[in-house]
């Protein structure tokens, strides 16, 4: 914790002693890749001739890797490193502050190299815009107040004191909450694991423990989650009745419920961060999960090799008598490799695969699995 206050604090100097200047903006628009749940796009650092992959996250602020920025000779203090410009299709945001003490390989599953992470503490600078049905993020210097508009709604919010995400309002039941608008997260909702016991009675129906992690966050160390699913969630006009909720370790200087992507992604989302505000309007066809089809288990890498990170009890995966540690051989008749993980973390999300079938290595041996998805509730 004290470690995290320093380099938190080092960034606000370091970043205080430098020009905020954008550049010229007007409106501008960049597509963006979904990696797993993650929002991809490719930026060039000081017009650099390569391309580097940086994830925009809203609950997070601006990192880069500590390699790149040494490759690239970036004025750093202490653990912030500095770009000159960053361009992403063509705008160009000069006097970009990173941290350099972000692991990457939290990363390395999903088969992609990520280098850099862009934050809302660099998106507070415009009004930003996500499409995610056009697949486009568009960077704009109008910051004129927003209007509610006839088909969504208006939100004000405060901006979180250590990474400046929005911070908005909502209930769950009668109780008024305040949660963090987090595109880097896959769950409707997250809640900290340590308010499990004040919140358990917001939720409907079980509660669904792990065995090992399904999610975790850099800097914790609890190695168990809970699934459950809240009795109602409303934000601003939008109430679902039994959405998916996670019960998560997350970093202490951050810790508080999180809206995350899939919910945020059912809604066309203009943030206006110089003012306060913030326009969700719905699409056509969104959709709220009240249940999750799944075999229930976490694939993650250990010195490059797939493993079982984690499983929900109870899951068909648990049935199948899978174990945390196990390593993951092959999936359909395919090499389980650092290269295809992802497209076994795909198969897992998607609801038209039925089934999965999976070799599995341990002490004991090796063994073929076919297993069957059900919902979990």
């Amino acid at each position: 914790m004290k470690c995290r206050l320093i380099v938190l604090s080092l960034f606000v100097v370091f970043a205080a002693s430098c020009s905020w200047c954008t550049g010229a903006v007007g409106d501008h628009t960049v597509r963006f890749e979904r990696l797993d749940h993650l929002l991809l796009v490719t930026a060039k650092i000081n017009d650099s001739p390569d391309d580097y992959n940086f994830i925009v996250d809203t609950g997070g602020i601006a990192f880069i890797d500590k390699q790149i920025a040494q490759d690239l000779r970036l004025k750093q203090q202490g653990p912030v490193a500095k770009i000159d410009t960053l361009e992403l299709s063509g705008l160009r945001i000069n006097t970009v502050m990173c941290v350099t003490t972000f692991d990457f390989g939290h990363f390395d599953r999903l088969g992609t190299p990520i280098h850099g992470i862009i934050g809302s503490n660099l998106l507070e600078r415009y009004k930003v815009t996500f499409d995610f049905k056009a697949s486009t993020i568009t960077f704009s210097s109008d910051t004129t107040p927003l209007r509610r508009p006839d088909n969504g709604f208006l939100l004000t919010f405060r901006n979180h004191p250590v990474n400046n995400a929005p911070v908005v309002n909502f209930k769950v039941g009668d109780r008024t909450l305040q949660g963090m608008i987090d595109t880097g997260q896959p769950y409707p909702v997250v809640f900290p694991l340590d308010s499990f016991a004040e919140h358990k009675d917001m939720c409907v129906g079980k509660c669904i423990k792990s065995k090992g992690l399904m999610m975790e966050w850099p800097m914790t160390t609890m190695d168990y989650n809970y699934l459950a699913r809240l009795k109602s969630f409303k934000l601003g006009m939008v109430k679902i009745e039994k959405t998916v909720c996670l019960f998560a370790q997350l970093p202490q200087v951050l810790s508080m419920p999180l809206i995350g992507n899939d919910f945020l992604s059912q809604f066309r989302i203009i943030v206006n961060y110089p003012k306060d505000e913030m326009v969700m309007i719905p699409y056509s066809d969104s959709h709220w999960k009240n249940n999750v089809f799944s075999i229930g288990l976490n694939p993650d890498l250990e010195d490059g090799q797939p493993i079982i990170k984690g499983l929900w009890e109870d899951s068909p995966a648990d049935e199948k008598q899978v174990a945390v540690g196990d390593r993951i051989l092959s999936f359909n008749g395919q090499k389980a490799t650092q290269q295809t993980l992802i497209e076994l973390i795909h198969m897992m999300v998607d609801d038209a695969v039925k089934s999965i079938t999976l070799e599995i290595g341990n002490q004991d041996g090796t063994q073929e699995l076919t297993i069957d998805k059900r919902l979990l509730f």
